[in-house]
């Protein structure tokens, strides 16, 4: 097998369908598994699923939890994990989808491309409810292959853009499968990557929903940093050679951290910056 898609999903009966018949309508030259794990919902998007499987019974593989695991989903994300047996691994969120249908075959084609790179992503646009969109960072201009070093300080892999060596993944440490740190999605990048490079592909090729029960938003901007914070000490260990990168990392986390104990007027203006300075890399 050459691809096994991983898409987890917890109460996201609205957006289950697009997700997954966005990975069914992709085409490719060689056949993938998809493989979606359901972290005990109850609102309907099991329902929805069972039917997806219904009417493709050899193409998607339903793994179905019989209580939630309660860890930012991170259980059901390795149930898939351990379940594919593709030499890539693609992951999307259940809330998320493909826009291009030859994203899989093109990223499987720089992957074989570049055996150096243990992992790879590609813009994605970020959908607001209201209506506002936003493409996602990108680590310079054109396809291009990167050390570590950029990922620490930009995170240009979205989850919902990744592809991973299914060697890399079974390489993850134990402990991984039982933190509790809701950026698990940039820690599993980071730990898969320090075994090669990081490819990207300057184009966007889907679509990251931001809405009222993204993690982000149910857990808080001051939250999810330090979690960012507490995750960069748990890398420290695996790249002695990229201390610098990891105190870069760290100081424009706490840099953020402190934004938020500004007045509102002085949050917005230093926020207008970073998004400025952010855009330009765009």
């Amino acid at each position: 097998m050459k691809l096994s898609v991983s898409i987890v999903t917890f109460q996201q009966v609205d957006y289950i369908r697009q997700a997954v018949e966005s990975t069914l309508q992709q085409q490719t030259r060689f056949p993938i598994e998809v493989i979606v794990g359901d972290d005990a919902s109850t609102d309907g998007t099991l329902e929805v699923l069972e039917d997806i499987h219904a009417g493709a019974p050899d193409r998607v593989k339903l793994l179905r939890a019989r209580s939630n695991y309660g860890d930012f989903g991170l259980s059901n994300v390795m149930a898939t994990i351990d379940a594919a047996q593709g030499e890539y691994v693609a992951f999307l969120d259940g809330d998320d989808y493909w826009t291009d249908r030859f994203k899989l075959q093109r990223q499987v084609e720089f992957m074989d491309a570049h055996p150096e790179c243990a992992i790879s992503a590609h813009r994605v646009e970020h959908v607001c409810e209201d209506g506002t969109r936003q493409l996602s960072v990108r680590p310079g201009v054109g396809d291009a292959v990167y050390d570590i070093d950029r990922l620490l300080n930009v995170n240009f892999t979205p989850k919902s853009a990744t592809m991973v060596r299914k060697a890399a993944l079974d390489a993850l440490p134990g402990w991984y499968r039982t933190t509790t740190v809701a950026s698990a999605a940039w820690l599993l990048n980071v730990l898969t990557a320090r075994g090669g490079k990081v490819g990207f592909i300057d184009d966007v090729m889907a679509a990251h929903r931001i809405h009222r029960d993204s993690v982000t938003l149910l857990y808080g901007t001051r939250r999810m940093l330090a979690d960012k914070l507490a995750a960069l000490e748990m890398l420290r260990p695996y790249f002695p050679q990229q201390e610098e990168a990891l105190l870069c990392a760290e100081r424009r986390i706490r840099r953020r951290l402190r934004m938020l104990d500004l007045s509102p007027h002085g949050y917005a203006f230093l926020q207008w910056l970073y998004n400025h300075a952010t855009a330009r890399r765009a």
